[in-house]
């Protein structure tokens, strides 16, 4: 609100530049220049936002691949043990052949029973190191999935933790669901701002105080706020010029009032405008567009302890 009237009087000053000082312009062309970098500096803080979010999102498809090749690694591995054992047991049958035979034939072959017993070593020194690397993998996956299980547990405790924060908001411009291990806290625009606006209205601070205490409580979940619009065109002057600015500063809105709403530490949470081009629904009717003007806060997991597993010798 405070840089929209400071626009303002900076339209109000350009329009009279003839009855204004020349010190006066000055002032006015100063702050006007100010706000003009300031909107540059956020430009540039979401293109690093997004950069960021996309390397979180390939870690996570990157640690899946690798959860997948070890589980294949491991049956292919049981394949080999089975195969081995089966080797060792005609060995041994032909072995114990052998010595069942008279003291003639023992005699008479008693270098090939030096080099099956050879042969037997060497097949069991193998064998024992296929059923031991076998038992370390098998180890990795169920670490593995015992801790995606945990994750699993912890983001649904966390979604209805928010849920229950949130009682009364549901149905009414918000929702909140799980996809991809994450759970999407989704804010219609009708909830938070005016038209054309980034000021929080007074129900979407109260609505962003309630997630921050749960966020607060919950100190290895990651924070992504993302600001949407629809793909009607940005109508406004001054320093925002089109749908990505405003999306921008909507999510920096919100951010802030995340982290000053309760000891959410602030290298937890991320702002990242969106625009208009990642739409729910096509831009067709005006209730589509409602929808599409959102924002949503994403609250990811920490997956430091699942690439430990996956990166453990």
């Amino acid at each position: 609100m405070k840089i929209q009237k400071t626009l303002l009087a900076i339209f109000i000053a350009a329009s009279l530049a003839s009855c204004v000082s020349t010190k006066v312009h000055k002032e006015l062309q100063g702050q006007y220049d100010e706000l003009s970098t300031e909107a540059g500096k956020l430009r540039k803080s979401n293109a690093d936002y997004e950069v960021q979010v996309k390397e979180q999102q390939s870690r996570i498809s990157k640690l899946e691949s690798d959860m997948k090749k070890l589980v294949n690694d491991t049956v292919a591995m049981g394949e080999k043990l089975r195969d081995w054992h089966n080797r060792y047991d005609k060995l041994n049958k032909q072995y114990e052949y052998v010595l069942n035979n008279n003291s003639t034939l023992m005699a008479a072959s008693a270098k090939a029973n030096k080099e099956l017993m050879d042969q037997l070593e060497i097949l069991q020194s193998r064998l024992q190191g296929k059923e031991d690397s076998l038992r370390i993998r098998e180890k990795r996956v169920n670490e593995l999935e015992d801790a995606i299980a945990r994750k699993d547990s912890a983001m649904n405790y966390l979604r209805n933790k928010i849920a229950n924060a949130l009682t009364g908001f549901e149905g009414k411009g918000l929702t909140i669901y799980t996809k991809n291990g994450q759970v999407y806290v989704s804010m219609e625009n009708s909830l938070l701002f005016a038209s054309g606006s980034y000021s929080v209205s007074k129900r979407g601070v109260e609505a962003l105080e309630n997630i921050a205490g749960v966020l607060a409580e919950n100190k290895d979940i990651n924070v992504l706020v993302e600001g949407h619009t629809d793909n009607d065109p940005y109508n406004g002057s001054g320093t925002i010029k089109d749908n990505w600015d405003l999306s921008v500063m909507r999510a920096t809105s919100v951010v802030k009032i995340l982290t000053g709403a309760a000891a959410l530490s602030q290298d937890r949470v991320t702002a990242a405008g969106k625009g208009e081009f990642s739409p729910l629904v096509a831009n067709d009717t005006s209730e589509n567009k409602a929808k599409n003007r959102r924002t949503e806060i994403i609250l990811s997991p920490d997956l430091s302890e699942l690439a430990e597993i996956l990166d453990a010798d």
